[in-house]
């Protein structure tokens, strides 16, 4: 049994960004905040053997809103044996250090999402929160958090972890989830043939997937609901 390591970090443990050069990364699966960093993390480097991308503590600043995902050994393909400290965004791993001191962070591939906050130079689109998220070849996927038991289904609010959103139904039941999907099918203007819930249905968090709609297009229509 491996020694478990603490590797805890927050927005306590790293020096102050400056605004206009920041890139803030979410987890590509929940939309929670994993990191801030100050670069475009896809024009870094990639280890051979699992297609991390690689950060250099020593020439990038980080903010990290991860907490400890215990040790996890790894074997590779020559046989060896990899040892990585692990950096969880809730249940799911986003990085790992090969060593806790170590001044190399290793972005899982396909882990995470940008969300900028950069103004759009040309100012013909706004940005979409990490929560509503592009999914291969021609949809999205909207992380949902659901208050139940109101008195009617609404948009209650939409930040950059999640859309909020209320129904009738308890969650607890099947029928929430009929609910949901009906209700979000008249908000973006959708087929239900269009829609399913991928992941927490019996949940008050769910992921809604949304076929043939880009995330562009996804925002602006709940958008209009949120600003009635």
């Amino acid at each position: 049994m491996p020694k478990r390591a603490t590797l805890t970090y927050t927005s306590e443990d790293a020096p102050h960004l400056p605004g206009d050069q920041l890139s803030v990364y979410y987890c590509k699966y929940s939309g929670k905040h994993a990191f801030t960093i100050d670069c475009d993390i896809n024009k870094l480097p990639r280890r051979r053997t699992d297609d991390a991308i690689i950060v250099d503590t020593r020439q990038q600043t980080v903010k990290f809103y991860t907490t400890d995902g215990g040790i996890k050994l790894i074997k590779r393909k020559d046989g060896r044996v990899e040892r990585q400290c692990r950096l969880n965004v809730g249940e799911l791993p986003v990085a790992y250090k090969t060593t806790p001191e170590g001044h190399f962070l290793y972005v899982l591939s396909n882990a995470v999402a940008a969300y900028t906050g950069r103004i759009n130079e040309k100012k013909t689109e706004t940005p979409v929160p990490p929560c509503i998220m592009y999914v291969e070849p021609k949809g999205c996927q909207i992380a949902l958090e659901v208050e139940d038991k109101a008195t009617k289904p609404d948009i209650i609010k939409i930040s950059a972890d999640s859309v909020r959103i209320a129904v009738v139904s308890s969650v607890s039941h099947d029928h929430a989830n009929e609910e949901i999907l009906e209700f979000m099918a008249k908000v973006l203007g959708a087929r239900l043939t269009q829609m399913s819930l991928v992941r927490g249905t019996s949940t008050r968090h769910k992921m809604l997937m949304v076929e043939h709609m880009t995330t562009q297009e996804a925002y602006q229509r709940l958008q209009v609901v949120t600003k009635k």
